[in-house]
């Protein structure tokens, strides 16, 4: 055991897992460990927060020159230019109504701006209770845990008074047994229904991801008019719409928002993880028009290091890399790619249910039985042990037994040789699992 993990062990808290590795350097869509060992990173780290790869030079070069200037940190009430430009930036790409029509309040993580959307929703419209869907993550403070879908994340924890969920978009597992596109999107028009029997009609907002992360990479049809008929809901109920970009923005899915898919009309905007090219930058942005004077001029929100010139800086910075480099056509070509791979092992792997995207937000469902659909948890836990120990890391959502979806989230510069070697690796895993797992099913009679 190498000296910094004895001290990690002994000294250090861990949020979502632990390993033994210890990341000493990295670049582009590759790490390496104490041993100097390589690894692939098909999660740029936390969910797609390294959406150019690690230390791409420019967002290098813009931290380096901000520390230069020895403005590491100003109190929120000054200006300082690189968070101006930031706003500015950020305003010009936004979604729908957002662009170009928008202010924004910079944190440091997605809970910090998911917190910001809900109670700047609560401040402009005067209401207290908020909706979100099951599957949902919108952050790990005591509040966002009230609008989560995995119950693990709250358990022990109260339930906020007001937050509620309604059934997600899931056609792979349709709450109402309908199937697309003859349902008639029931699973949108039941908002109605949940806000009229399960709410006390003080609605402030609806936060959705446009397609769910940690939850599994679920998401409605896209080009449905899934967001046309909630947009109409809100409207009626005088409900916000806010759109959880967090992980689904910076070009992740092959568009530079999630919400673009949809055309969906949102009203608030979080966006966080790939913002910051590496470092801790997130952003809740807000329709101008919707905003009262006192919540412009400050004196009802504070996060003290959101928007620092550094951190700024940084953010600033990626979003040149974003546009410059068209970061979100190269999701929507390496996306397609990765996907076509993983369609063309789907007919060798019985344990493969459903493989969903867009871009490069991944997301492949590994059940026990086609027919049934029953999640094979324990083997998708085993199919990602497996692939770290060959190389490649990704995401899981099998976290506590909740879920089986393997999540490939790689920085959206990823070659398609990197492509072909990850899913060398990923191939080779599902089929020693699968193999485990016949083996077993023939002396308990269950199996694949």
């Amino acid at each position: 055991m190498s000296a910094t993990v004895q001290k990690d062990k002994k000294y250090v808290l861990h949020g979502w897992g632990y390993s033994d590795i210890v990341i000493t350097e990295a670049k582009g869509a590759i790490f390496k460990d104490q041993n100097g060992k390589e690894y692939l990173d098909f999660l740029a780290q936390t969910a797609g927060v390294l959406g150019a790869g690690h230390a791409h030079p420019k967002v290098v070069k813009a931290v380096k020159d901000a520390l230069d200037h020895g403005l590491t940190h100003t109190l929120t009430m000054f200006q300082n230019v690189p968070r101006a430009d930031l706003g500015e930036k950020l305003a010009s790409i936004a979604p729908g109504p957002l662009k170009n029509n928008c202010m924004t309040y910079f944190a440091c993580g997605g809970s910090e701006a998911n917190e910001t959307a809900i109670k700047s929703a609560m401040k402009i419209t005067k209401k207290k209770e908020v909706i979100s869907v099951f599957w949902a993550y919108h952050g790990a403070t005591l509040a966002e845990s009230s609008l989560l879908g995995q119950s693990w994340h709250r358990e022990g924890m109260i339930r906020y008074p007001g937050f509620s969920q309604m059934p997600n978009a899931y056609c792979y597992r349709c709450y109402f047994g309908q199937k697309y596109p003859g349902c008639d999107l029931e699973c949108a028009r039941y908002l109605e229904h949940h806000i009229k029997h399960a709410t006390a009609n003080d609605v402030a907002a609806l936060i959705m991801e446009p397609i769910t992360g940690n939850g599994g990479h679920i998401g409605p049809p896209i080009g449905s008019d899934y967001h046309k008929i909630i947009r109409e809901t809100c409207d009626k109920y005088g409900i916000l719409s806010i759109t959880d970009e967090v992980q689904t923005g910076m070009g992740r899915t092959g568009k530079i928002w999630g919400a673009d898919y949809y055309n969906w009309k949102v009203d608030i905007m979080s966006t966080g993880k790939a913002l910051g090219g590496g470092l801790p930058v997130s952003g809740c942005s807000i329709r101008s028009d919707l905003l009262p004077e006192e919540m412009k001029t400050g004196q009802w929100h504070i996060f003290t290091m959101g928007g620092g010139p550094v951190l700024a800086a940084a953010g600033s910075a990626m979003l040149d890399v974003l546009m410059e480099e068209k970061l979100w056509e190269k999701a929507a070509e390496t996306g397609a790619y990765l996907t076509k791979r993983l369609k063309e092992m789907e007919p060798r792997h019985p344990m493969i249910g459903d493989i969903r995207g867009p871009g490069l937000f991944v997301g492949v469902e590994l059940v026990k039985n086609r027919k049934t659909k029953e999640m094979a948890t324990q083997e998708a836990i085993d199919v990602f042990s497996h692939c770290l120990g060959k190389g490649l890391f990704f995401g899981l959502s099998a976290k506590a037994g909740i879920g089986n979806v393997c999540k490939f989230k790689p920085p959206l510069n990823t070659t398609k040789d990197q492509v072909d070697k990850a899913m060398t690796i990923f191939d080779e895993a599902l089929k020693e699992v699968e193999h485990k797992s016949l083996e077993h099913g023939k002396a308990t009679g269950g199996g694949f």
